[in-house]
């Protein structure tokens, strides 16, 4: 049985690439063990799928536009860096969100219920919208990740959230290589 691992999520919008490249080097000076997420994949995941049958793909992606079909855009303002599971012991290095937070919560709730209804588990986590921006390896150099991520790293970066995309992932040695399986838009404010 042919199966497709999927998820579900808003890409970083590529005019602050530069900006997360910058952060992610300012951290990679420590000397840490990290593995770095390429800027064409950075994205805020609203719902992982993981394998899903090819022939369910179809009525996936119809669920999706039909559960964003009155779903609005909105700006979205990158905030901190943090870490799970904490600062003092990171493991996966992210992005918080500032402003549009509330919006994008509220995003992932209604894409993880319409995706409850397809048959797949709603993440045990709840609901931390976050951009993933590294994944520390080892514990080689972790003193001087940590001086650096507490030393504070604000960001100021901003981008419309204009639409969702369902998208596959294929794991290779280099990394995931992701291709979009439907890209849905959500109305602009002025649409309405």
């Amino acid at each position: 049985m042919d199966t497709v691992r999927c998820f579900v999520a808003v890409f970083l919008h590529p005019s602050l690439h530069r900006e997360i490249a910058a952060i992610q080097k300012r951290l990679s000076h420590s000397g840490a063990d990290v593995k770095w997420v390429e800027p064409c994949n950075l994205h805020f995941t609203l719902q992982f799928l993981g394998d899903v049958e090819a022939m369910r793909i179809p009525g996936i992606a119809d669920a999706l536009r039909e559960c964003v079909a009155d779903s609005c855009g909105f700006e979205l303002e990158l905030d901190s860096v943090g870490a799970f599971p904490h600062l003092n012991n990171p493991r996966v290095l992210w992005v918080d969100v500032g402003t549009g937070r509330e919006r994008l919560v509220s995003l992932m709730s209604t894409v993880g219920e319409a995706m409850k209804m397809e048959g797949f588990a709603r993440d045990k986590k709840g609901l931390s919208p976050h951009l993933t921006i590294g994944r520390v390896r080892s514990p080689r150099n972790l003193k001087a990740l940590l001086e650096k991520l507490n030393s504070g790293m604000d960001i100021t970066g901003k981008m419309e959230v204009t639409k969702i995309q369902f998208t596959a992932s294929e794991l290779t040695p280099r990394g995931p290589v992701y291709s979009p399986i439907d890209v849905i838009p959500l109305h602009l404010p002025s649409e309405i």
